[in-house]
């Protein structure tokens, strides 16, 4: 028996789904679009601000499209060169999530679902 996913889970599937989407499935650094032998796009939604901040979570513009390589060698070993590679390269998104950093929300996820179902 299958369990069900809770509300957060889908949410979060749909955030990254809508992130790779929203980067025409290529990799925002390299412009690559990495499949494995079957043919199955390899390509990873990072936060630019932790998932743990509700406000963000789920804002299109805390998301970026990245390729294994650049999501692990880039984005997480060398956070300060990310950040401001994302600065210069999506400078409206930057200043947006910026703005939230420090916000406290409630989500209501059955909204964000929608939402995100939209895109």
């Amino acid at each position: 028996m299958k369990k069900k996913k809770s509300k957060v889970q889908v949410c979060d599937e749909l955030w990254a789904l809508a992130v790779k989407k929203g980067a025409d499935f290529k990799c925002e650094v390299c412009g690559k679009t990495p499949t494995n032998d079957k043919g199955t796009i390899l390509l990873q939604s990072h936060h630019m601000i932790p998932r743990t901040n509700y406000a963000t979570r789920y804002m299109m513009e805390n998301g970026v499209c990245l390729c294994y390589k650049d999501h692990i060698h880039f984005a997480h070993k060398d956070a300060l060169g990310f950040g401001d590679w994302f600065k210069s390269a999506r400078p409206d998104d930057f200043i947006m999530i910026e703005s939230m950093r420090g916000c406290q929300v409630k989500n209501d996820y059955a909204k964000i679902q929608r939402d995100l179902e939209s895109l």
